[in-house]
């Protein structure tokens, strides 16, 4: 059956997450499953702060984190007092509404390309009025990886993001942070582990050097062609935020795993929409899935 939950990244071609698991053991063997710095491995942490620096974080120190959750966990541990919150957009990352109730905005929290979960990418303009709401604008990168844009970026800054999307098994998040307070982050982090899986930033440094992460990239651009065939949405690589015409076809899509947009609100608003995951769903599966329901 169809997986629309969007929770891992399925892909068919078993023999290139083999290559890639391969070539991290025979080029970096101990070196990988060993302890490494808090902040990363070095190899990682230099690829990580070259696409960062593509981002326009140049300025900033780059640090590996467990995820998304725990990249959000840091940034409110180091930044928010009590009666302090992060305001984010609506709709949003999940990841963020647990930081979002309260009265002080102390932070404004954007994704600036291929929102989750509706798509939207915003335009330098906008960008410019987040920076305007609060002290500290933080900037989720999670979607904008690859191939996003961030056409500004204010002055106070961090960047977070997940790169569970980049390759099937990785589980990694990140952080950007300005240089003076990289010390305290480091402080912080060490106070809960001595660093993240060195394997799993070895595992992102293989499959982005050796072209894997894009060739996973091709296979999900290929699903997002597929469902703009079948549905009136905004597709995205990764996700599909569509408005079911039908009591049956929403039952349908949610019995597959699909998410009610209400779940990505802060305000419980957008229920009349699905965020579909195709990322855990093939190609094939996905055109099987969407040829047989009464669209």
């Amino acid at each position: 059956m169809v997986d629309l939950s969007g929770s891992w990244l399925k892909l068919g071609d078993a023999d290139l997450v083999k290559a890639v698991h391969e070539t991290v053991v025979r080029e970096f063997g101990k070196k990988a499953l060993q302890y490494t710095d808090t902040a990363g491995a070095p190899e990682p942490r230099e690829e990580l702060r070259r696409i960062l620096d593509r981002l326009g974080f140049g300025r900033h120190a780059v640090l590996f984190t467990a995820s998304l959750a725990d990249s959000l966990r840091l940034v409110a541990e180091a930044h928010l007092d009590p009666g302090e919150c992060i305001s984010p957009e609506d709709p949003t990352q999940r990841e963020v509404l647990p930081y979002a109730k309260c009265g002080r905005p102390k932070a404004v929290y954007v994704q600036p390309y291929w929102r989750c979960p509706d798509g939207y990418i915003y335009t330098s303009e906008e960008l410019r009025r987040a920076e305007e709401q609060a002290p500290l604008v933080i900037y989720d990168l999670t979607y904008s990886f690859l191939i996003g844009e961030v056409p500004y970026v204010a002055k106070r800054s961090i960047a977070v993001g997940s790169l569970d999307v980049l390759f099937p098994g990785l589980h990694l998040g990140f952080l950007a942070v300005p240089r003076e307070l990289e010390p305290y982050y480091l402080s912080i982090q060490e106070g809960v582990y001595l660093h993240v899986s060195t394997y799993m930033q070895y595992l992102f440094y293989v499959a982005l050097r050796s072209g894997a992460v894009h060739e996973v990239f091709n296979a999900l651009q290929r699903r997002q062609a597929v469902v703009k065939e079948r549905l009136v949405g905004t597709a995205t690589p990764y996700f599909v935020w569509y408005k079911p015409p039908s009591q049956r076809l929403r039952d349908i899509f949610l019995s597959r795993g699909a998410v009610p947009g209400s779940a990505y609100s802060k305000t419980g608003k957008f229920a009349e929409y699905l965020r579909l995951g195709i990322t855990s769903a093939t190609e094939e599966e996905l055109a099987d899935f969407l040829s047989k329901i009464p669209l």
